[in-house]
């Protein structure tokens, strides 16, 4: 017996009460969606997406700190599976629509009546349930691997190769899997994206050069840590490490 696919999906609006009644209507709605988490500003939507890792995200346009344009092009950039509706007022719609670079797959005006966000969520499920139909069958020929296997297959691969220049679309077309679904199911078995466990791998051992090797340049210690650029080296470790090489070689 088959179970029906659900989708998570995150509400983003700064106005409380408006977000807790849009909430309540997708619940009326019985549609195959699952609370992911709630957000009052674009900063909030972000790291819960970054924690959640919702299918949907449906946004006001305008909220404080980062709006809803601002969270559609971030969401493009880094999870460009996550589908996103766009909540405007009527003044706003053209503005709105302007989002469509950032692959926003639909507008809905306020005041959001139920019939309307029936429509536009039922619209878009008949979109994600052929997507996830298709990457399921296509999982399947690849002599199905579990889920834990493929991760830790994925952690071999980047241990073996952090200190060349890792290509995610090249390690997919390895594996025989979309990044998408890589990523998904990696950060659902360890906790963060593969570019994360990348980036953690070659900081510990840039940590690892800086302090048993005193005299090797940073530039160098950039470079057989993954990083030939030493200005982009040096900016990420010091987001990771919140000081810079050099002084985290003499911080005692």
């Amino acid at each position: 017996m088959s179970t029906i696919q659900s989708y998570s999906y995150l509400v983003a609006e700064d106005e409380s009460l408006i977000r807790k009644n849009l909430i309540k209507k997708i619940t009326s709605l019985n549609l195959p969606l699952k609370l992911a988490g709630e957000a009052a500003n674009g900063l909030e939507a972000i790291e819960t997406t970054e924690k959640n890792c919702p299918d949907l995200i449906i946004t006001d346009i305008r909220m404080p700190q980062c709006d809803g344009i601002e969270l559609a092009s971030y969401l493009k950039k880094n999870h460009p599976s996550v589908k996103v509706i766009i909540i405007s007022g009527y003044n706003d719609f053209s503005y709105a629509q302007s989002a469509i670079r950032y692959g926003v797959v639909d507008y809905l005006l306020k005041p959001v009546t139920a019939k309307s966000l029936f429509e536009s969520l039922q619209k878009l499920l008949i979109t994600m349930k052929s997507e996830t139909s298709a990457l399921e069958s296509y999982c399947t020929v690849n002599e199905r691997l579990s889920q834990e296997s493929i991760c830790g297959l994925m952690e071999k691969y980047l241990q073996e190769n952090y200190k060349q220049e890792v290509f995610f679309q090249e390690m997919s077309e390895r594996f025989g899997f979309t990044p998408e679904y890589l990523g998904k199911i990696f950060k659902k078995r360890t906790g963060e994206t593969p570019s994360k466990y990348l980036t953690r791998l070659r900081i510990n051992e840039a940590k690892r050069l800086l302090l048993h090797n005193p005299d090797m340049e940073v530039q160098k210690v950039g470079e057989l840590s993954g990083y030939p650029d030493s200005a982009y080296f040096s900016r990420v470790f010091k987001s990771c490490v919140g000081i810079q090489p050099s002084e985290y070689r003499n911080r005692t």
